[in-house]
């Protein structure tokens, strides 16, 4: 059964807030009124809604012509602001009127401020909101739940030379005193509070508007002055892609105008505010002369993941966080959808594969894991579910999904489903009853397991001279799957090529534990080979027995046209992961990897590169191993370093681009000797005052050369990063040279100097987890990383409660390159005493990582370099 919601009672609703804010950004404290029009549902003499660490002064309801003032005010626990009134309230409308103020805090929840400093080095700030999910309450009394929706007429009383934004475009100004303006904005559709925005500050701003919708829309990017320029890029994009779902979802985008705003101080990566969609600086803005290739790709991406929600998510508003998923999935799936209409040529759909499939069946394959519809009683619970459950599996169940009932017929269900359900609440069974209805498929059926079980199914195949036999099992990367957890049979659509004739289905659905199907015939140009999964758009692995391994290997070595960038880069994910759990071994994933050496696809590269990388990473306890297979690195990417070099011509494609950006820093890290040399060459001229700093190291290659410039280096390399760091104006460089830091520092006393660096104010809160990320991936200071981190719990505890995940990413991310028992040991041991039920999922999710990499290590350890010593590493 599941729990029991923390909600407010339903005696009486809201309908419409007037709400009025006065903020002041010198002192940072907001004052506020709000007259909410209500709803009675049934005669009360108390009305709760919430409210969180705001002081509220007055409260009244008047009924008619009668004012009945609250005669008690209690606000002192779990978020919920009680009225009492001396008088029951009679069923019917009313007006509650209650004055209150509020600190602009420096948390990044609530309504919040963001520092930053002007062109002549004076701190300034701005004031924005971040909202969800239950923090509205932190900037006025509200019934702060989803499903309880609401119109808002919003107005903010600021500093006449500064700008207000909200939701809606600006209804009239008003003067209130010669510096003081009062801005009031149209009101809004009806909403949720979650997705209540506003802010305040020194804006500058570029505009377009949308040329094909029957009523244009105005699109602007809002950015700190001088910046507005590097907003250019998501502003040609997006009247784009709002067209392009205004087209596949057959609903016009309601708002009259588009803001997207950038914010220097940032908890998440962007927030669907509708109208007013907020971003982390680096999410947003984009430089052609300073910003490395990948980072245009994130851009383009983020842009429509914000952008789909405005009809996922905003029109349609999950009925409470269990369903949380309709939101993060559906925009993370039809966001990439949006992208690869955009650039064709970016293989988005390949790199999906490699990168949101593969956070998201990695995290399903931990008992740690959880559904996707997943219950959620408490608002402590809620920040933990924001996960590659809800995002990644969510996105890939829905891209399975699609493609088994074909992409026309899925968005011709989601259209239904908008449509049925616009600026209502909907649950995961809305969604399937209007694909059941376009499809005269009962989806339901199909997608249950997929949605409502923990984990993800595995397929061992085994072969017999003449035929395959898949059969399913669930998977966990600690491969000890009890019999009990092995009861789920998934509906699994196998994708096998070349297409068996037995296999009647069109889908190839296995509905049962196992089916055998024949083995394709031999093909002329050489052995028969056959894949599982074809494309990856299935949601499980595939484990292989060796022959079929050998074969496809062969047929990749030759270059078969029939196994495409996804399955290449599919094979190598599914191969690794099984390394790791045991059902596979190292050295077979090596094996494969040899059959990779013609290979020019940089999605395949990214991925392989990034799988050697861990191996590098965890088995470096063995000094012997650890030199080489940084021999063996080498000696997979000396070709293509020769090939691709250093420079960047002009009018490259962009995957040639993000290729030699990878390769380059695989050569680095494996200490490539020309490469070493060309980067360090390149890091000096780069760091001469007056250098054409482009010329000497393109964006993509620069962290590259800042890591093997620091790790070859001393002192000085470590101050000329620090100094860059403190100097670029630009976002994005400042997180490029925070990892670069963390990557590479070395001896005890540069180390410490780098912990301290971290918590002070030249970092800001939201950007502290670069450097751990690079310490973490640092095999000479995590382990100090992890003891630091330990020794100043205390102050990590207060900086960061309330954040987005934040507390979790500062156990996992220190320790999730590190397969030592004794870690598992020492990290159980110290939370032991703790509360930790704002990070329980996280903290489970570490030690269970923990355990499955320290059981590779050992298991694996004499194996790997057994492999290297044969191969002549």
């Amino acid at each position: 059964m599941a729990p029991e919601r923390v909600v407010l009672p339903t005696n009486v609703t809201p309908v419409h807030y007037n709400l009025k804010l006065v903020p002041n950004l010198e002192t940072f404290v907001f004052t506020g009124e709000v007259a909410i029009n209500i709803n009675v549902n049934e005669p009360t003499a108390e009305i709760q809604l919430n409210s969180k660490k705001l002081n509220i002064s007055k409260a009244s309801v008047i009924v008619g012509e009668t004012t009945h003032k609250a005669t008690s005010i209690d606000a002192a626990e779990n978020q919920v602001a009680t009225f009492k009134f001396p008088h029951t309230l009679p069923k019917g409308p009313a007006v509650l009127e209650i004055e209150f103020d509020g600190e602009i805090n420096d948390r990044m929840n609530g309504f919040y401020r963001s520092q930053y400093k002007n062109k002549e080095g004076e701190t300034k700030h701005m004031a924005v909101t971040q909202f969800e999910a239950c923090d509205a309450r932190q900037a006025f009394p509200c019934w702060d739940e989803p499903s309880v929706k609401a119109t808002f007429a919003i107005s903010m009383v600021v500093p006449f030379e500064l700008e207000a934004l909200s939701n809606m475009p600006i209804k009239e100004m008003t003067a209130v005193e010669p510096d003081v303006k009062t801005v009031y904005f149209e009101t809004t559709p009806i909403m949720s509070t979650y997705l209540v925005a506003f802010a305040v500050g020194d804006f500058e701003y570029i505009e377009t508007t949308t040329t094909k919708l029957e009523k244009p829309v105005v699109c602007r990017v809002y950015t700190l002055p001088g910046l507005v320029e590097q907003g250019r890029f998501a502003l040609e994009i997006t009247p784009k892609i709002l067209e392009y779902f205004a087209e596949i979802f057959g609903i016009a985008y309601p708002l009259p105008k588009l803001d997207h705003i950038a914010v220097p101080d940032f908890d998440a990566g962007a927030m669907e505010n509708w109208g007013l969609i907020t971003y982390r600086t680096v999410a947003l803005l984009f430089d052609e002369k300073t910003s490395s290739a990948a980072s245009k790709e994130q851009v383009a991406s983020t842009v429509a993941h914000e952008i789909a929600h405005q009809w996922f998510g905003n029109l349609v508003t999950m009925e409470w966080w269990d369903h949380l998923w309709l939101n993060e999935g559906f925009a993370t799936w039809v966001g990439t959808l949006a992208v690869d209409h955009l650039f064709p040529e970016w293989q988005t759909w390949s790199n999906f594969v490699v990168s949101e499939y593969q956070q998201g069946l990695s995290l399903d394959s931990l008992r740690s894991s959880h559904p996707i519809e997943v219950p959620v009683s408490d608002p402590h619970e809620i920040h933990q579910i924001f996960d590659a459950i809800s995002y990644s599996k969510g996105a890939s169940v829905i891209r399975m999904l699609s493609n088994w009932l074909t992409v026309d017929v899925f968005l011709a269900g989601i259209r239904r489903y908008l449509k049925k359900h616009e600026y209502k609440n909907a649950t995961t069974d809305d969604l399937w009853n209007a694909l059941s209805e376009e499809s005269k498929i009962d989806v339901r059926e199909f997608m249950n397991t997929w949605t409502r079980v923990i984990g993800i199914p595995i397929l061992n195949v085994t072969e017999t001279e003449t035929h395959v036999k898949v059969e399913q099992h669930r998977f966990l990367s600690t491969n000890d799957t009890t019999e009990e957890e092995d009861q789920t049979i998934w509906w699994v659509p196998l994708g096998v090529s070349p297409k068996p004739t037995s296999i009647l289905d069109a889908n190839q659905t296995l509905k049962t534990r196992e089916l055998t199907f024949e083995k394709p015939a031999a093909q002329k140009d050489g052995e028969a080979f056959y894949l599982v999964n074809k494309g990856f758009t299935g949601v499980f692995r595939t484990n292989y027995p060796s022959s079929a391994i050998r074969q496809i290997g062969q047929a990749i070595l030759a270059g078969h046209a029939d196994i495409g960038v996804a399955d290449r880069a599919g094979l190598l994910a599914d191969q690794s992961s099984l390394a790791t759990s045991g059902h596979s071994g190292v050295d077979r994933l090596l094996d494969l990897i040899q059959y990779y050496k013609n290979e020019k696809a940089y999605v395949v590269w990214d991925l392989l590169l990034a799988k050697l990388d861990n191996i590098t990473q965890l088995f470096s306890v063995n000094d012997r191993a650890h030199r080489a297979i940084q021999h063996f690195q080498r000696k997979l990417v000396h070709n293509l370093v020769q090939e691709l070099g250093w420079e960047f011509p002009e009018g490259e494609d962009h995957l040639t681009s993000l290729l030699r950006g990878v390769i380059v820093s695989c050569a680095g890290r494996s200490r490539h000797e020309e490469t070493v040399k060309e980067a360090q060459r390149r890091f000096a001229l780069f760091m001469q005052e007056g250098a054409d700093q482009t010329k000497a190291l393109h964006p993509t290659i620069r962290r590259t050369a800042f890591e093997v410039a620091m790790s070859h280096g001393g002192v000085k390399e470590f101050e000329q990063v620090m100094h860059y760091y403190k100097t670029t104006p630009k976002q994005d460089q400042q997180v490029m040279a925070l990892v670069a830091i963390g990557s590479a520092v070395h001896g005890e006393e540069l180390i410490q100097r780098v912990f301290e660096f971290a918590l002070s104010d030249d970092v800001r809160p939201q950007d502290f987890p670069y450097i751990l990320s690079g310490l973490s991936t640092n095999i000479g200071a995590r382990h100090a990383a992890w003891r630091w981190i330990k020794a100043n719990w205390q102050t990590v505890v207060d900086r960061y409660t309330g954040n987005m995940g934040m507390l979790g990413y500062c156990i996992k991310i220190p320790i999730n390159k590190m397969a030592d028992p004794a870690v598992l040991k020492d990290l159980e041991e110290f939370f032991a005493d703790k509360d930790t039920k704002d990070f329980e999922r996280d903290l489970e999710q570490a030690k269970e990582g923990l355990r499955i990499r320290s059981k590779w290590v050992a298991r694996d350890g004499a194996a790997l370099e057994s492999w290297l010593i044969e191969q002549g590493y």
